[in-house]
């Protein structure tokens, strides 16, 4: 006799392999085929409140779109409900409950620590002041029942599904046979009667199907340990940062060696050599700034490394300011120093050559909030024509930007702004307009690199904030969501107070700002000071 899936006329497809949670949202093409929605898609529409994105994986999508998974699965340590909780995504909240997420799950533990010290969504929402969604969770708690978690092992508070398979009474014949589990979890036998034993089918006849290797195939690679994070956020400044006689300090490490001798290899020019002897006019230019940056970075790590080993190996979180972010994608071991530093090579060099296409210019703001600035940088495009363009291009501290644009437009931007009252309007020497509509032609050469390296980035093995969402790309997410985001980063702002703000938010208690200069330090003194007073340089 055929099985359905709750709620619809769709019979059950041995060959389409399914959890055994089931969402209660009623959709007839859940289920009918395996698709190519995963986990990541739900985490992350959950956490930046893409409700749209949310409802069409849970709720409205075709076979091809629906998620077909558990939404209780962990992603790291946490599920999507505790995602949407720590966001204060509330709509979010309320779809994931429809579909019966379960708000009893908690966070899972680190190897060694007891899973009961694991917190719930509703533990997770209540510091952050979220208080709709407190309140929601509370209630759902009391009308959601209490299942059944395992308590110990890489897996512990993650929800055992067919309880009530094996058994007519729990907790005999529960997937577990340690005593006293259930009732530690608070189950209520009263509360909670278990149904009738249910009648276990023949199992199907399936047929046999011979694995053909193929002489192609590689080796799989060994999956890495599991990291035990620190609340450490690393932090990678960006273009702006160099300066000659940069890693005099560190170029004998025999890491930072072994890289800049990689660099003289695949940029054809010693880079050791202009980083400390300049000119700094050639420094400063993008093709050169950026590699010598990206390198600078790197050799940052590895001074913390040298100094607090445990910081560079099991850091929660990283950031990185525009050109950084790939420093921070290279330290999360997205893809590796060669590939990372191809990539900025070919960046510097659009960037540089669509800021020879025209006469653009970036400008220094500071003093002004961002609704005043705002109209102040459309006044100031108007008034250069059609093809003027002067927007805010970096938020980088409350009441500081820099903004991008046409030559004309800037220098107006400029006045404008001293007219409003900014404590500072000063046009910097970078050329180009960076991270405008400007950018386009440099962004389609980036991206068709990007689609290129691809198949060979891994996913994070640490959480990412990236520049254009200012939200968190979390370790295991698919290097596709990555890509989408790189190639938007040279038309679209720099999130950069906004992504601070978030790594506040997640827990990171400890700062090190890795590579040339103060400047990601500085702006931290402007951000936050209790942070601030936890960042430490490491300084080439």
């Amino acid at each position: 006799m055929p099985e359905f899936h709750p709620g619809t006329d769709i019979e059950i497809n041995p060959d389409v392999p399914t959890s055994g949670f089931r969402n209660a949202i009623p959709n007839t093409k859940r289920y009918m085929k395996a698709n190519a929605q995963t986990l990541d898609w739900v985490c992350e529409a959950a956490y930046t409140g893409d409700f749209d994105r949310l409802e069409e994986l849970l709720a409205t999508g075709d076979e091809k779109n629906l998620f077909n998974g558990d939404v209780n699965e962990h992603k790291t340590n946490v599920a999507a409900l505790h995602l949407a909780a720590m966001a204060g995504q509330t709509e979010c909240v309320e779809l994931l409950l429809q579909a019966k997420a379960d708000p009893h799950v908690k966070e899972s533990m680190p190897y060694g620590q007891d899973p009961d010290d694991g917190r719930t969504a509703l533990d997770l929402a209540k510091p952050l002041g979220h208080d709709d969604i407190v309140e929601i969770l509370e209630e759902a708690e009391k009308e959601h029942p209490y299942g059944w978690y395992i308590p110990e092992g890489p897996g512990n508070n993650a929800k055992c599904y067919g309880m009530w398979e094996h058994g007519s009474k729990p907790p005999k014949g529960w997937y577990s046979s340690r005593p006293g589990v259930a009732e530690r979890n608070g189950f209520d036998e009263k509360k909670y009667p278990s149904p009738p034993n249910r009648k276990k089918q023949a199992p199907r006849e399936r047929k046999k199907v011979e694995k053909v290797e193929k002489v192609e195939d590689k080796p799989s690679e060994p999956a890495l340990p599991p990291i035990d994070f620190l609340p450490i956020g690393l932090l990678f400044p960006g273009q702006g940062s160099q300066y000659v006689k940069m890693l005099a300090g560190s170029k004998d490490e025999p890491a930072v060696a072994q890289m800049l001798e990689k660099a003289q290899e695949i940029l054809g020019m010693d880079l050791l050599d202009l980083c400390l002897n300049g000119p700094e006019s050639k420094l400063e230019e993008t093709r050169y700034c950026q590699p010598a940056m990206f390198v600078g970075g790197l050799a940052g790590l590895e001074k913390l490394r040298k100094e607090k080993p445990e910081a560079a190996e099991r850091f929660q979180v990283c950031a990185g300011l525009s050109l950084g972010e790939y420093t921070a994608l290279c330290a999360s071991g997205v893809f590796s120093f060669e590939e990372g530093l191809r990539l900025v090579q070919l960046r510097g060099e659009a960037m540089q050559e669509c800021a020879g296409m025209s006469k653009q210019g970036m400008l220094s703001v500071a003093g002004i909030d961002k609704k005043d600035l705002d109209p102040l940088c459309k006044k100031a495009a108007k008034a250069d024509g059609a093809k003027g363009v002067c927007v805010i291009a970096n938020e980088l501290f409350p009441k500081g930007f820099s903004c991008a644009g046409t030559e004309k437009a800037i220098n107006t931007l400029k006045d404008l702004a001293e007219k409003e009252g900014a404590l500072q309007a000063k046009v910097l020497k970078t050329s180009g307009g960076f991270h405008t509509s400007l950018m386009a032609p440099a962004a389609a050469k980036l991206g068709k690199a990007l689609d290129e390296i691809l198949p060979n980035m891994k996913p994070p093995r640490h959480t990412i904030m990236m520049n254009v969402t200012a939200k968190p790309i979390l370790p295991g997410t698919d290097p596709k969501v990555i890509v989408d985001l790189l190639k938007k980063q040279l038309t679209n702002p720099v999130l950069w107070e906004p992504s601070v703000r978030e790594m506040i938010k997640l827990g990171v208690k400890e700062y090190y700002e890795c590579g040339p200069m103060k400047q990601c330090t500085a702006m931290m003194k402007r951000i936050d000071q209790g942070a601030w007073k936890t960042t430490k340089s490491m300084d080439v």
